[in-house]
């Protein structure tokens, strides 16, 4: 485990406790979008960044969703996991090309 490991985070509550928390997305998705600001495509991200993505996927990627509990923010949100790793997957893939995330709708926003 690394030393940069925090169990409050998003990826500490999924790992640990089968929780999607939409805070700790948010706090998540605005640190992978920092990516895109530090590095606008063409401009290449340094390996170890794209290295790290890898494995926050790599992370994200288990069987059995419906085993996992969602944290809303809003209560009355009606969008499921899948649309919210939908979102993750789009975020992920506009950091990589270049594409600008605000020019997609979601069924799920966080915001």
């Amino acid at each position: 485990m690394s030393i940069d490991y925090d169990v409050n985070s998003f990826i500490g509550k999924w790992v640990d406790d089968a929780i999607w928390s939409d805070k700790e997305y948010i706090k998540l998705e605005k640190s992978i979008l920092n990516i895109q600001k530090e590095y606008p495509y063409p401009m290449d991200i340094p390996r170890e960044i794209v290295v790290f993505l890898y494995q926050i996927i790599e992370l994200m990627m288990v069987s059995g969703w419906s085993n996992f509990a969602i944290d809303k923010i809003n209560a009355d949100d009606q969008t499921d996991m899948y649309d919210r790793f939908e979102r993750f997957k789009v975020v992920i893939s506009c950091v990589l090309s270049g594409e600008d995330v605000n020019e997609i709708e979601f069924s799920y926003n966080p915001y």
